[in-house]
């Protein structure tokens, strides 16, 4: 059966709007290169050097705007996910489409044991990607934020318009350290569900680990809502076998079944 999850499509129109957000980057970036170069051929083209001053400005404000709207899209994705997640450990049909072949733990009686499963899977695909997204995100960050502020500092005397085009490398910057404190925490959760797991090995039943289990379920999902990382497509083809494999021998190491 082919894998089949409700919720993609949503995540991809988030994706398609972070993606048109990143373009306006690129294009403000190159216009503020564009004028600080204009000035310095020629300081008397200063209603050129002003009408492409507007526009960036109108591209950080459609940056801020596209940002926004995948991170809105992003939320309404996100809560399907979670009624998927919800319907899937517990056969229950509070989504109006159920996903097909995305866990692999059919095999588990549906119950609060099974969701502890599937957020141990969860936890695992999200903590590989999003610390494989990482470094390329500092890079590109900060290169953008390099250049925007060696161009806002010695190319515009106003401002007002220094303050918009500071905004970027704040925003930039910001987004960074919030991935980064992301990885980290998301981390904290499958190492939580790693010793959960562990602690269940040698149990009879799950029953007395509840309150854990609801616990580590919980601080995933805040820790998702928090971070609003959307995960890389390419990362997740790429990664997907290896750590699928990493999967089946964590279900051997801690008896999952």
């Amino acid at each position: 059966m082919v894998q089949y999850n409700p919720f993609k499509s949503t995540f991809e129109q988030s994706k398609d709007f972070s993606r048109y957000a990143e373009k306006t980057l690129w294009l403000s970036t190159i216009l503020l290169v564009i004028a600080f170069i204009l000035k310095e051929i020629n300081p008397n083209w200063s209603n050129a050097i002003e009408l492409i001053t507007n526009i960036n400005c109108f591209f950080i404000v459609a940056y801020v705007i596209m940002s926004f709207i995948s991170e809105m899209i992003f939320y309404q994705a996100s809560i399907q996910r979670r009624e998927d997640f919800i319907d899937n450990s517990f056969k229950t049909t509070l989504a109006e489409d159920r996903s097909k072949e995305y866990y692999t733990n059919d095999n588990i009686d549906s119950g609060i044991y099974k969701m502890a499963v599937n957020s141990f899977e969860n936890s695992l695909l999200t903590y590989n990607i999003a610390k494989k997204m990482t470094t390329p995100l500092w890079l590109k960050n900060i290169i953008f934020v390099v250049l925007i502020l060696t161009f806002t500092i010695f190319g515009y005397s106003s401002a007002f318009t220094m303050l918009i085009q500071l905004t970027l490398p704040i925003l930039l910057l910001q987004q960074s350290i919030r991935h980064t404190l992301f990885v980290y925490r998301i981390n904290r959760v499958f190492e939580n569900n790693r010793r959960l797991f562990n602690d269940l090995k040698n149990a009879n039943d799950s029953k007395s680990k509840r309150p854990v289990i609801i616990l580590n379920v919980l601080d995933y999902e805040t820790t998702l809502t928090y971070g609003s990382v959307l995960l890389s497509s390419k990362l997740y083809k790429e990664l997907n076998p290896t750590i699928s494999k990493k999967w089946e021998k964590l279900k051997r190491e801690y008896n999952i079944c």
